[in-house]
């Protein structure tokens, strides 16, 4: 146990600090895999059910937003923003949330982030606009709002699994909570606008070339986590209903999440929890608590990878305070809608 606890550290200490550095996501595979090595092969077939659909369907996520991004569907998609928006960057970036908002409940939150970075890319070119606050918002609210609908956090779709929680309860119980949790995530970016007002401008074509980007780096960061603290999580229960206890369980959750990543821990708050409002008020850090970190949810470390040097420097900084207020709104809308 302790060797795996080492190893656990290791690996979450890799992603946390260093999230973008490939040396780093091989060294989080490497204790991942000593991890696994010790603890036998039931920690590999986990690793490998968490894992494999994730890498499979962010391939396919990317490869479709790369062609659409090359037909025009982006700056297609980019003018008729810039039109609606009336030249009030502030409308505009209204938009832009509702857009990503809609993507994540029909695409899920990874689809959405990659669709929405290449329309940011596009807007910011047409309306001669600063790029990052389009691109902050998408990704703010595209967490937040996965928290609103099953199908918006693949995480989501794990916990309801093992709990069997219906969607119609699932949407009683956080779809309004998730709805705010946007809202306040997105007043963030906004005041990087102030007033501006913006003219449409034809930008000029940028060459493209094809290519298969296949999140192989992400990938090895996320087979190590999952590896490394499988079967670590203590054995205590979810169990609550007060506002004090739900809160409890949202920041002690939200604060795994946003350390460790919430695919990892998301398989052993379904283990912990059961069926109820704690079962809710976990599934609240998941979405939202993640956003704390650069490397809290898998959506945000590939929306960075795609932008490049858009977006915070140093994130946590910016969006640790946002997430524990927008994970205590969430959770006190849980209290009263349960």
């Amino acid at each position: 146990m302790i060797i795996r606890l080492i190893l656990a550290t290791v690996a979450v200490a890799a992603v946390a600090l260093w999230p973008r550095s490939r040396l780093a996501a091989v060294a989080a595979l490497g204790a991942g895999a000593g991890s696994a090595t010790v603890a036998g092969s039931a920690v590999v077939r986990e690793t490998l059910v968490s894992v494999a659909p994730m890498l499979i369907f962010l391939t396919a996520a990317l490869g479709v937003a790369g062609l659409a991004e090359r037909a025009g569907l982006a700056e297609r998609a980019a003018a008729r923003l810039a039109r609606a928006g009336g030249g009030s960057a502030r409308r505009l970036y209204g938009l832009v949330c509702a857009t990503s908002a809609l993507l994540t409940c029909i695409v899920s939150l990874d689809g959405a982030v990659v669709l929405m970075v290449p329309l940011s890319r596009a807007l910011s070119r047409r309306c001669a606009l600063d790029t990052a606050p389009f691109f902050l918002g998408s990704v703010a609210v595209a967490n937040a709002a996965s928290l609103a609908v099953p199908e918006g956090n693949p995480t989501n779709l794990v916990v309801m699994s093992r709990l069997g929680l219906s969607p119609a309860a699932f949407l009683g119980h956080l779809f309004l909570p998730g709805l705010c949790a946007a809202v306040l995530c997105a007043l963030v970016p906004l005041r990087r606008l102030g007033r501006a007002h913006y003219s449409v401008v034809l930008p000029a074509a940028e060459p493209t070339r094809p290519q298969v980007f296949v999140p192989w780096r992400i990938g090895a960061q996320m087979a190590g986590m999952v590896a490394a603290l499988s079967g670590l999580a203590p054995a205590v229960s979810l169990r609550s209903g007060g506002l004090l206890a739900l809160m409890a369980i949202a920041a002690a959750t939200a604060s795994a999440a946003a350390v460790a990543n919430n695919l990892p821990v998301s398989a052993s708050v379904a283990a912990l929890a059961t069926a109820g409002p704690e079962a809710y008020a976990a599934l609240i850090w998941l979405s939202v608590g993640a956003l704390a970190t650069a490397h809290g949810s898998v959506a945000t470390l590939i929306a960075r990878d795609l932008a490049g040097d858009v977006g915070e420097r140093r994130w946590a900084p910016s969006w640790a305070p946002t997430a524990v207020l927008a994970v205590a709104l969430a959770t006190l809308l849980l209290w009263l809608l349960s």
